[in-house]
């Protein structure tokens, strides 16, 4: 067993080799043939893992925890960087499921991707992705996992930018990256501090410490509250939220990798992480836990005014994370990790249940020859399409019901969990708990809106009326995930409580009726109240949407994201871009030029000055040392006097 542990670093190694052999292949090589090797990298991650997995298990509980040494990185005294892997139940339970819902996304990309001519370079960035998730979550210190945090930033920046030759994606690349490196700036702050404070960045002898009450206690709050400063930018936390939406600009497997296994799922591993840090500041707890109900209720709130389907998705992923942080920062990290989990299977699944659309909407458009401007994003030219794409309709049908919460899929088992940890607490956590509440009752409504405008009535563009279903690579996962999204939740549910039993077996998986009958009733209340207003027959002919009539400017402030990039712009970018114009035209030419030239300039004269005595007469050079003499025979009787 223990050799077999040692040989861990290989669910990295597998995307990574894959990654190398895509990057030396040559450019003749075939478009499916890269996306195999990528994908069979992406197995092979996943066979390793449930093969750590299946040791782990074979140990007792108290014994799960294995810390595997690769190679000193750096010694400079004090610091020590080591780069290692800690294999516990935590970060087992993310390997599988980043490398499963991360394996079925490499193999829709196959269908996807065909036919674009920089396949090679996404199938390479994608098992970059991977590897740089695996990372993060097998790393046993802060400095290891703080490089697979900054790598699957630059992951997100290079995918979403991929089609580059269009401004706003590269825009929207840069947008990703900038943000997130204002939550990264705290970040660092509070690993300096740690290592200031701990002496080391290892997770084993920092929560040694804090449990043993080693350290001063004033300094623990600071830390926590930088870290989630990271977090908030990672997953997409209010006020660092707003990258997520235009960072559908991406190829829309790249959207279900983001959303559903890497990027934006590091938050919230690092929370749980790090929860003995959090939990040594209650105070810290609250306002994390706040801002994720917060957050939850705030993009819920969006979602309901966008047109686009893949950005009704991504405001759907931030609430969902909003969830998980507000459950990781009260201490539920097990019903935390349990959401994470199904919402990476249900929410893989609605955006390659997007993609499929997207993908039927845009071959459809380009073989009838239409010539108009068509956007196959926009639900407004969806309809009808149940009945033209069958298997994706069913699967996406799926998918939204297990988002909405609805008995007995994946979603309502960890969603009901969340609020029962969160309800059990009362105090600051029963605010929380009722923003939740509302969150889960938008949730059920946009997800019934959205299902309702692409699938349901007639079609209401020429793509939509001559769509058709897409091909078996890229259906088979969907039905994989559909099945996942239906039996996941059981893993752990009460009188099962198996992941519980993995995480924490000290918090069993406890049912109770009220809050799941609350939950469900306030879920189907959601959908009923979607249906009323979106069904065709309540549909009038020629409205663009029959609530922006009901709500009618607060539909307008809804669809343009309650105009936070605007005040961002304005407060932010637009006060930046002025003081770079000030500095570009003021500071640079009058001040660094203005000085720069002046030293030239005096250099230049003190030159021209000290020439003039090298002319190449000999009798100016002899009156040169003369002079020099009589000083120099001066200057002695003066100091002798």
């Amino acid at each position: 067993m223990e050799t077999l542990f040692e040989w861990s670093w290989l669910i990295i190694a597998f995307p990574l080799l894959g990654f190398l052999i895509n990057l030396v292949s040559t450019g003749q090589t075939r478009e499916r043939t890269v996306g195999v090797v990528s994908s069979m990298a992406a197995a092979a991650s996943f066979g390793m893992s449930v093969l750590i997995f299946a040791a782990l298990l074979a140990y007792p509980p108290e014994a799960r925890l294995v810390e595997v040494r690769l190679y000193h990185w750096a010694i400079v005294p004090p610091l020590t960087a080591e780069v290692g892997l800690r294999i516990d139940p935590l970060s087992t339970a993310m390997a599988l499921i980043v490398t499963l819902v991360g394996t079925l996304i490499h193999v829709y990309s196959i269908g996807y991707m065909a036919g674009d001519p920089y396949i090679r370079r996404f199938f390479m960035f994608l098992n970059l992705f991977l590897a740089s998730m695996l990372l993060l979550v097998l790393a046993d210190s802060f400095l290891v996992l703080f490089v697979g945090w900054e790598l699957v930033g630059l992951c997100s920046y290079l995918l979403i930018g991929f089609w580059f030759e269009v401004p706003y994606n590269a825009w929207a690349g840069r947008k990703a990256f900038i943000v997130n490196r204002i939550g990264d700036f705290g970040f660092t702050l509070g690993l300096l501090l740690l290592f200031w404070t701990f002496g080391t960045f290892r997770y084993g002898p920092i929560f040694e410490a804090v449990e043993h009450g080693a350290v001063e206690k004033g300094m623990i709050p600071l830390i926590a509250l930088l870290l989630f400063v990271g977090v908030t930018g990672k997953s997409a936390q209010i006020p660092l939220y707003v990258w997520l939406p235009d960072a559908m600009a991406g190829p829309t497997p790249v959207s279900a990798l983001i959303h559903a296994a890497t990027m934006v799922t590091a938050g919230v591993y690092l929370i749980a992480r790090a929860h003995p840090l959090f939990a040594a500041a209650p105070v810290v707890q609250g306002v994390v836990t706040w801002m994720g109900a917060v957050t939850a209720l705030w993009a819920a709130l969006i979602a309901i005014g966008q047109f686009d389907i893949k950005r009704v998705l991504a405001f759907s992923t931030i609430s969902q994370l909003g969830y998980m942080v507000a459950a990781a920062g009260a201490g539920a990290v097990g019903a935390a990790i349990f959401h994470l989990g199904t919402h990476a299977f249900f929410k893989a699944l609605l955006f390659l249940g997007a993609g499929s659309v997207i993908h039927a909407l845009e071959h459809a458009h380009r073989h009838y020859g239409v010539s108009s401007p068509f956007d196959p994003n926009d639900m407004r030219r969806m309809g009808g399409l149940a009945r033209r794409m069958p298997l994706t309709f069913w699967t996406y049908g799926i998918g939204a019901a297990a988002l909405a919460g609805l008995p007995p899929l994946a979603g309502f088992w960890s969603k009901d969990e969340i609020l029962v940890s969160l309800r059990g607490i009362g105090g600051w956590a029963t605010f929380a708990y009722g923003l939740l509440l509302a969150a889960a009752f938008l949730t059920a409504f946009y997800m019934t809106r959205q299902v309702a405008m692409v699938f349901a009535g007639a079609p209401r563009s020429h793509a939509a009326a001559h769509a058709h279903e897409s091909p078996s690579v890229m259906t088979v996962p969907l039905a994989i995930l559909a099945c996942f999204s239906v039996v996941a939740g059981w893993i752990n549910a009460p009188g099962l409580g198996a992941l519980s039993a993995w995480l924490e077996p000290e918090h069993p998986p406890v049912f109770h009726p009220e809050p799941a009958l609350w939950g469900t009733l306030i879920a189907l209340a959601g959908i009923g109240a979607a249906w009323a207003i979106y069904r065709p027959q309540a549909w009038p002919e020629g409205v663009e949407d029959p609530l922006r009539p009901v709500l009618r400017g607060f539909f307008t402030a809804l669809n343009r994201k309650l105009y936070v990039d605007e005040l961002y712009d304005l407060l932010f970018v637009r006060s930046f871009e002025r003081v770079a114009r000030w500095v570009a035209e003021v500071v640079e030419p009058h001040g660094i030029d203005g000085v720069v030239n002046g030293l030239a300039r005096l250099v230049q004269s003190a030159a021209g000055r000290v020439r003039r005595w090298s002319s190449g007469y000999v009798r100016q050079y002899g009156l040169s040392v003369l002079i020099g003499a009589v000083l120099l025979v001066f200057y002695i009787l003066w100091v002798l006097r």
